[in-house]
């Protein structure tokens, strides 16, 4: 077995879930919003940092509907404007209820009216219009990152598929038995978030985010995981075995997307503190 193929699998080990059973606090859906820099807007990253931090103090900080939130910013995309906004929610209705918060906030933070608006423009000036949202169900085996220095975010989307022998839950057991022997035991993995489709474009949509401290950690990620696979699956057959069962439910491809989180927009749960 080669050292790409317990790699892809790792990306791939979801399908046909039952219902989750979650704890009453943990966040059941992550919302992220893509918007992109506008070129014109003259502003440096700086100058946008310090803008969105003010809203971050002072809106989502102390909105207590969203979890947790992260901000992305392209590093090796094929868009080099892209910017992810990233929030956790408890339920369906804190989505809705939340937005409503963040005004509440707003207009306490900035009660001037005309202040306000000032200062929001201003925070619209930096993006184009062009925006997607979408909506995900947060999946078991999450790895909480919980460093505070700037790190790498390896994205990888996969596309589910849907055998006409397959068993509803076959891919629960076999992904609990990888991700806990496998992805939650990788060291250099400072960070590790599934999330499948529930709202957005493509419902075959499972996406994974892997946190890593470095470029050179996320290739060597590849190599630690080669070893834990042989050290959990000794016998060649049945590993093989193993990873042929979990192949068949998706697709046989998939996109990446490197980016950097930015530590001063960062909100973690407050367990996690």
């Amino acid at each position: 077995m080669s050292i790409k193929w317990p790699k892809s699998i790792t990306m791939l080990c979801l399908a046909l879930l039952p219902s989750f059973v979650w704890g009453q606090n943990d966040p059941q859906f992550l919302v992220v919003t893509r918007v992109h820099f506008n070129p014109k807007s003259g502003a440096t990253l700086d100058q946008w940092k310090a803008h969105e931090k003010e809203i971050f103090e002072k809106v989502t900080l102390k909105n207590d509907l969203i979890v947790s939130s992260n901000v992305l910013i392209h590093y090796y995309t094929n868009d080099n404007s892209e910017v992810l906004f990233a929030s956790t929610f408890r339920t369906w209705d804190d989505i809705e209820k939340a937005a409503a918060k963040d005004e509440e906030l707003a207009k306490a933070a900035w009660p001037d009216e005309a202040k306000r608006k000032a200062f929001f423009d201003k925070a619209t000036s930096f993006y184009t219009s062009e925006h997607s949202d979408e909506i995900r169900t947060i999946l078991p085996n999450t790895k909480p990152f919980t460093g505070t220095t700037e790190h790498i975010y390896y994205i990888r989307t996969s596309l589910r598929a849907f055998p006409s022998d397959g068993k509803p839950g076959e891919t629960t057991e076999l992904m609990n038995e990888y991700n806990q022997n496998v992805t939650l035991k990788n060291p250099l993995v400072k960070g590790y978030y599934p999330s499948r489709h529930r709202w957005g474009a493509d419902g075959r949509d499972y996406v994974e985010a892997y946190v890593y401290s470095s470029l050179s950690d996320m290739e060597k990620s590849t190599e630690e995981n080669e070893k834990l696979v042989k050290a959990h699956w000794p016998d060649e057959a049945k590993r093989k075995e193993f990873f042929a069962k979990l192949g068949k439910y998706f697709e046989p491809w998939h996109s990446d997307a490197i980016y950097h989180h930015v530590p001063e927009l960062r909100k973690v749960p407050v367990a996690a503190k």
